[in-house]
């Protein structure tokens, strides 16, 4: 590359950049109408996001996730939001969601080999079947974190009972006091496609969820083949977040009736791939993929906003 590509390449992977990225993208969800700062969902929608922001950039942090200290991922994170604004107005779940599977995949992470985690695997599992609670949708990841348990390298039944204690306590308790019903077996409904881009704004949406979902295979393919390289700690919690990344994408596809719910979520695990992407390929322009992407996410908010 020459010096003046090197030195773009470097101003993108600044912390400046990505906290402009952040507030960019705080400012496009802000900015859109209908959005109620006075009121209660949306702003907590808006704070979950950051929360979940904050975790990713803490996680990598801990865990050396991309292998970098850049900050660029959680920008593009927050960019990826908010280029689908109107799911900050309606409802928490997707920011939910997101901020609970990510805590539970940093808190996962730890617990690595590691034989005194019982009380770590109880916080995961617990964290997610009280999100059942409130949405079914929590469910799908428990499957998906059991898995995790194996790529962890701690699949015992020591550890696969303080799973099941984890899945069980909220509603036992929930059940106890009377605070829910029942529980019955979900109805499945198909929301034809029209349904969603019939609506203001639903073909920009569908768009943008459609970029990350391709944006997150094709980077992650790559990924796969750098990631057999790293020592067996960082496959074990990368391979977790490919997991988690696959089932979501997957889901988002099949439940498509909750489609807006996966996606602050698709966001997050395909901010991670670009980020190690973006890592892989500093040396060989890989600024003008990352380029591309932030003005594609610029050009479907603008469109949203016109449609």
């Amino acid at each position: 590359m020459t010096r003046r590509e090197t030195h773009i390449t470097n101003v993108i992977r600044s912390r400046g950049v990505a906290m402009l990225l952040m507030i960019l993208g705080s400012w496009m969800v802000l900015a859109t109408p209908g959005f109620d700062l006075l009121g209660l969902a949306d702003p907590a929608s808006l704070v979950m996001t950051l929360l979940t922001g904050a975790a990713m950039i803490m996680a990598n942090r801990q865990f050396n996730l991309m292998r970098t200290t850049s900050l660029f991922f959680a920008g593009l994170f927050m960019v990826s939001c908010g280029a689908t604004p109107t799911l900050f107005t309606s409802g928490i779940m997707p920011a939910l969601l997101a901020l609970t599977v990510m805590t539970a995949m940093w808190v996962m992470f730890s617990v690595y080999n590691e034989r005194r985690s019982d009380r770590r695997i109880f916080l995961v599992f617990t964290l997610l079947s009280a999100g059942s609670l409130l949405s079914p949708v929590f469910l799908f990841y428990i499957p998906v974190f059991l898995i995790g348990l194996g790529q962890m390298r701690i699949f015992r039944f020591k550890k696969l009972l303080a799973a099941l204690i984890g899945i069980a306590t909220p509603w036992w308790i929930a059940l106890g006091l009377g605070v829910v019903p029942l529980p019955r077996l979900p109805h499945i409904f198909f929301t034809p496609p029209s349904m969603i881009l019939d609506n203001p704004g639903g073909w920009p949406f569908m768009a943008t969820v459609a970029l990350t979902l391709v944006v997150g295979f094709l980077t992650g393919s790559v990924n796969l083949i750098r990631i057999l390289g790293f020592n067996s700690r960082a496959r074990a919690v990368n391979g977790l977040l490919s997991l988690t990344g696959i089932a979501t994408g997957v889901l988002a596809m099949v439940n498509f009736t909750n489609l807006s719910t996966y996606v602050v979520l698709l966001n997050v695990c395909a901010a991670f791939q670009t980020g190690h992407f973006f890592r892989a390929t500093v040396n060989r322009r890989g600024y003008i993929f990352v380029l591309s992407l932030l003005a594609s996410y610029a050009g479907l908010y603008i469109w949203s906003r016109l449609s």
